[in-house]
């Protein structure tokens, strides 16, 4: 892969950080999601700022969520329901503020595919939550020696 000029590095390395920053929210606030934000935060800072890539996989609150969805595709309940319940409050809200048909059928239609795709991924298996942090925290440790 090509190295990204300085002007792209800092443009990934400032969507890492909002991705971060928005993913953090989501630990305090159970209402909003996770694992997106910091697939996005893992997939710009892979670009921008590989040592952020390698402390957000290292991280031990958010190193077992995305290995999860790496080694499993599974998400938790918990974000299954979460993103399903805001794509369904917030098309309550457009059609309670009158928004065109169309695009309320449209949405409705791109939200029952992803909340779909979304239901139909694995939760992770009970021991992966532990397991996956446990080998993260190995393969820093390897990833840190000469």
């Amino acid at each position: 892969m090509k190295k990204p000029d300085r002007t792209a590095r800092l443009l990934y390395r400032a969507l890492a950080v909002a991705a971060v920053g928005a993913g953090s929210i989501g630990v305090l606030l159970p209402l909003i999601p996770t694992t997106p934000f910091l697939l996005v935060a893992l997939w710009a800072s892979a670009r921008g700022a590989p040592e952020w890539h390698a402390r957000i996989r290292h991280h031990p609150r958010f190193a077992p969520t995305l290995a999860a969805w790496e080694n499993e595709r599974a998400l938790t309940l918990r974000a299954k329901i979460t993103a399903c319940g805001f794509m369904a409050v917030s098309w309550l809200i457009m059609l309670g503020m009158d928004v065109d048909r169309y695009l309320l059928a449209a949405l409705a239609a791109l939200f029952t595919v992803v909340g779909g795709y979304l239901a139909s991924r694995p939760t992770p298996s009970a021991g992966s939550a532990t397991g996956v942090a446990e080998n993260e925290q190995q393969r820093c440790r390897a990833d840190d020696q000469p």
